[in-house]
Parts: C-alpha cells; sequence; structure tokens
C-alpha cells in the first residue's frame, strides 16, 4: 500500500523552532525557525523568519529568509518580504517593495 501521508507544518508566532525539519505538505511559518527546512511549499508571514536552508517547490515569503532558499518551482518575495543569501529559483515574482539580496541564481524547473 503506498503511503498517503500528507502532513502539513504551522509555527504560531511566537514560536522558536531548531533542527531539522521535513514537511510532505505546507509549511506555514509564523515564528523563527533556524535550521533546515523541506517542504512541499513554504509561507513565511510578515511576522515569520527562517534562518538556515529552506527548500521547497514554491516559496512565498512576506517576513524574512536568510542563508540558503531554494525554489524548485516558484519564488514569490511580497512586498514586506526579504530573502537574503544564496537564492535559487525556477520562476521569481518580486511584488513592489519587496526585497532580495544575495547570490541569486536561475534553475531549471523541475518537473
Amino acid at each position: 500500500m503506498a503511503d498517503t501521508t500528507y502532513g502539513n507544518l504551522a509555527v504560531g508566532e511566537g514560536v522558536r523552532m531548531q533542527g531539522n525539519l521535513s514537511v510532505p505538505g505546507e509549511a506555514i511559518i509564523d515564528g523563527q525557525i533556524q535550521g533546515v527546512l523541506t517542504a512541499q511549499s513554504v509561507f513565511v508571514t510578515d511576522n515569520g523568519a527562517i534562518q538556515g536552508t529552506t527548500t521547497a517547490d514554491h516559496v512565498r515569503v512576506a517576513g524574512k529568509v536568510s542563508e540558503t532558499t531554494v525554489a524548485n518551482k516558484t519564488l514569490l518575495i511580497e512586498s514586506t518580504g526579504v530573502a537574503t543569501g544564496d537564492i535559487a529559483y525556477a520562476d521569481l515574482e518580486i511584488r513592489k517593495g519587496g526585497d532580495i539580496q544575495g547570490n541569486i541564481r536561475i534553475i531549471q524547473r523541475q518537473a
């Protein structure tokens, strides 16, 4: 029987997590994460921050991500979002006011 588990993660405001996190579904970050986060999709809210390595098919940043961010399909920087460090994406959208700084590269979109 195939594994059909599709779990999500929500890190609430004021919550701080550290370590290696693997999420098969969506990770919504309203608190702070330090470490490695791998998910299907990641949404960092206005209050949220990730320091470390973030890898997902879809990454949406309204808060802050730093160090390494890899969006295998889409990276969306909202007007309040800040992405710094080593950043890789297949498709990029930056809303007016959004900020992206660092080593930026385009990757081939994964199927």
